[in-house]
């Protein structure tokens, strides 16, 4: 065996024993934070998931930001230090951005740099092989307000048919639970929600509701809000499609068929059902004017017992 290959051979022994091998496959998903609908003052998250092969060790990873200009906007759930534990082969960070009040409009390109390392050969003083990746940011501040969302589910919470209470009829009230991605840059909810009720083998329309109100989800945000329908439906078992509106068109993913169950009232412990602001407009006038007759009345007993005081001085 000649010298150069002896050589070759003593090289390699000593680099297996002195270093220690990189983990096998070291990456990131998505590998972007992008948007592009940023309002002044908005706030927009972005989960990334480091992912490795082989967790066979912890190793420490450092992020470094580099997005000119909105350095100060972007901080990492995590830190800026953090370990990769051993076993975990997929790890989530959440990257926020949280753009000020007053930032100037106009498009702000980076990126963040994930370097790991060995914490055992760290501890050690030992030679380690440093892996990393590159998440590219791709932001846009503007003043355009954007409305736009995905339905990402839908479903009925319990109800309870509605009752008489003194001489007023206080309706059921159903309540739906929307899940809603928000895409875009404002406070979102559905443009409208409405309810084909059916009997509950779907012969036949009963009647058509329509959402009269609804909560909503934060820009940039997945969450659930609440539509409210009133009705005089009584307890029963009934088949419903529901549409979900987004302007005039029906939204992504909002438009499906569910069962909805309405129990006799009072069955449900500590349901709260229709108030006094859910009664017909009649009635809320006949509310009214009691209050105004006792109001009227108290003021007149109020001004004859002034006035008799008056008179016995």
């Amino acid at each position: 065996m000649s010298c150069k290959n002896l050589l070759l051979i003593l090289f390699a022994f000593i680099f297996l024993v002195f270093t220690k091998p990189a983990e096998a496959g070291f990456g990131i998903s998505p590998p972007y934070v992008s948007n592009d609908n940023l309002a002044r003052g908005s706030v927009y998250e972005k989960k990334i998931t480091l992912v490795r092969g082989n967790p066979d060790e912890d190793l420490k990873a450092e992020l470094t930001v580099n997005v000119p200009g909105a350095n100060d906007w972007i901080t990492i759930n995590r830190g800026l230090e953090f370990i990769l534990p051993k076993g975990e082969k997929q790890v989530p960070i959440i990257v926020r951005v949280q753009v000020p009040k007053d930032a100037p409009l106009g498009d702000y390109k980076g990126n963040i740099r994930i370097k790991t390392s060995s914490l055992e050969a760290l501890q050690k003083g030992t030679v380690s092989i440093a892996l990393g990746a590159q998440i590219d940011v791709d932001l846009k501040v503007t003043n355009a307000k954007i409305f736009d969302f995905i339905v990402r589910g839908f479903r009925f919470l319990s109800s309870e048919e509605g009752f008489v209470k003194w001489i007023f009829h206080f309706p059921t009230k159903i309540t739906a639970e929307i899940q809603l991605e928000n895409l875009g840059n404002i406070n979102c909810k559905p443009t409208k929600v409405s309810l084909e009720v059916y009997d509950e083998n779907k012969t036949h329309l009963i009647k058509e509701l329509n959402a009269q109100k609804m909560t909503t989800v934060k820009p940039f945000e997945t969450d659930s809000l609440k539509a409210i329908f009133l009705s005089d439906l009584k307890a029963g078992t009934y088949y419903i499609h529901y549409k979900i509106y987004k302007n005039q068109e029906i939204a992504q993913g909002g438009e499906g068929d569910l069962h909805l169950s309405i129990v006799p009232h009072g069955t449900i412990l500590g349901y709260q059902g229709a108030t006094i602001f859910d009664l017909p407009f009649s009635e809320k006038l006949i509310i009214l004017a009691l209050i105004v007759t006792v109001l009227t009345i108290s003021g007149f007993g109020l001004l004859k017992s002034l006035k008799k005081i008056s008179r016995e001085k």
